[in-house]
């Protein structure tokens, strides 16, 4: 019986299926006996049966491999098909996020960004406030970041302020509720948004802005925000519509709870080989704080 074992664990190994052969099942006293040899479809070879255990008898449930081209080729076929399913399953995922297709296969580059996800936690309220010139990543990094937590099963929506207002606007003329269009920014577990202070500055936008920045704040939910301003710039840039005070609330929050990321570099879209040139230069110093904040160490 010892004998059985052994040979049943070799078998297994051997053939990495761990299943049992007609003979492991003999050796060990396990019925019932094998069927007939299955035939292969492509070529017909006679392929012996391949059980498991369960609960002292063996359910046949497969059979060796013949390893003919025809049996090869279909395999590849079907590891093709199984691939293709997992990608427009990973598609649909982030188009439930908003992501854009044109960053579906976005990756970080950058460590704090790289660190944020790395150490997220939900319900913590920590975020990210991206910034630079044009082109240099930062929708290309916030959309990495949103890809590699809405894969790893996080909820969320990417969008831009310019965006939202203009949705909220939408519903006067159509009757909608502004309310009802608000609560999914208001109460997704990550917000990304894209592009703040590209929106036109007048009390009502700013007001709408700081319902949901506060909001969030307030829920303690993760908020990434893009833009072409640091916050001192984005706070004077709030400021034109003489909301001197809700533009300095928008940023003080803002400054609580994200790490700020600086992204240096040349235009990505202008020069198409910029953005591997920017991986590969030294990076800027970073402060110990803003990585320190998601575990990480200053670089």
């Amino acid at each position: 019986m010892e004998i059985g074992k052994e040979r049943a664990g070799a078998g297994a190994r051997g053939e990495g299926l761990g299943m049992l052969t007609p003979e492991d099942a003999r050796e060990l006293g396990l019925g019932p006996e094998a069927p007939e040899p299955y035939p292969c479809p492509h070529c017909g070879k006679q392929l012996e049966r391949r059980g498991i255990n369960v609960g002292g008898r063996v359910l046949w449930v497969s059979h060796e491999p013949c390893g003919c081209p025809g049996e090869a080729e279909a395999a590849r076929r079907q590891a093709a098909l199984e691939a293709a399913e997992g990608e427009e399953k990973r598609r649909e995922r982030l188009r439930k996020v908003d992501i854009g297709k044109r960053y579906f296969g976005a990756t970080m580059d950058d460590p704090i960004c790289a660190a944020f996800v790395e150490s997220y936690a939900p319900r913590e309220g920590m975020g990210l406030f991206i910034h630079g010139p044009v082109g240099t990543g930062k929708t290309y990094n916030a959309s990495a970041v949103a890809t590699t937590l809405a894969l790893a099963g996080r909820g969320g929506v990417m969008t831009s302020a310019l965006r939202i207002l203009s949705d909220v606007q939408d519903t006067y003329s159509t009757g909608e509720s502004a309310k009802r269009e608000l609560d999914r920014y208001l109460s997704c577990e990550i917000l990304v948004l894209d592009d703040l202070g590209k929106e036109s500055a007048s009390r009502w936008s700013v007001m709408t802005l700081f319902d949901i920045v506060n909001t969030r704040y307030e829920s303690m939910l993760s908020t990434i925000y893009t833009s072409q301003y640091s916050l001192e710039s984005l706070q004077e840039r709030l400021s034109r519509a003489h909301e001197t005070e809700t533009a300095k609330a928008i940023v003080s929050r803002i400054r609580e709870t994200c790490a700020d990321v600086r992204l240096y570099g040349y235009d990505r879209r202008a020069n198409p080989s910029a953005r591997q040139a920017h991986i590969h230069q030294a990076p800027p110093a970073r402060s110990g704080g803003e990585l320190g904040r998601f575990g990480g160490s200053a670089t």
